[in-house]
């Protein structure tokens, strides 16, 4: 007999078991989300990093040997430049959206721009480096989301070579296309002369 009464207690469903089970579910539901809370956390953080990294690459590119690239608001781009004026670009210059002061030692050697114009597969971003004197040190095209093996050329040297040592002046009608990607290549110039007109507003050239 009592045997027949300790296996029926043993057969009570865990929920009727008062409050000790509800509190360990609440403790163990607690601990999951924090657990996951603190991965997206570390999983956004770790994503921004890499973003960071890739741009300062980017930067580094273009001017290996500068030690600083503070952003430049685009709302009153040319405040940090040695032309010291405050232009808004966001309404004549839309397509641009950075752009950095280049320093080496202390010293504002450059300027690096950013624009996109539309690609075959939407926004090709393109950023631009320029010494003071608005000639184009080189560019890098963010062409990954272009086709590839055709339109993510337009991001290889034998295109972007191209355009090194061009002034502002120049209207790029030289440049020679990459093959089988001309909406590529047509976006990637008209993202340099983008940055060019933004680069002559801000520096008043």
């Amino acid at each position: 007999m009592p045997n027949h009464e300790k296996n029926n207690t043993s057969h009570v469903p865990f929920i009727e078991r008062g409050v000790i089970p509800v509190i360990i579910l609440t403790l163990i539901c607690a601990a999951c989300v924090a657990i996951l809370a603190v991965t997206a956390t570390v999983t956004e953080d770790a994503r921004a990093e890499q973003e960071q990294l890739m741009a300062d690459a980017n930067k580094r590119t273009l001017f290996p040997d500068a030690d600083e690239y503070p952003e430049e608001s685009i709302t009153e781009a040319g405040k940090s430049f040695p032309a010291n004026v405050s232009v808004d670009l966001s309404t004549d210059h839309p397509s641009v959206d950075q752009i950095f002061v280049v320093k080496q030692g202390g010293e504002v050697v450059g300027a690096i721009v950013r624009a996109a114009s539309k690609g075959y597969a939407g926004k090709l971003p393109v950023t631009v480096g320029f010494d003071l004197e608005g000639v184009i040190v080189g560019i890098v095209p963010d062409a990954s989301s272009e086709t590839a093996g055709l339109g993510q050329n337009v991001a290889l040297t034998p295109f972007t070579d191209q355009f090194k040592g061009r002034a502002l002046s120049d209207p790029l009608d030289d440049i020679d296309m990459v093959s089988s990607a001309t909406i590529s290549s047509v976006s990637v110039i008209n993202s340099v002369k983008a940055a060019a007109a933004a680069f002559s507003a801000f520096m008043q050239k």
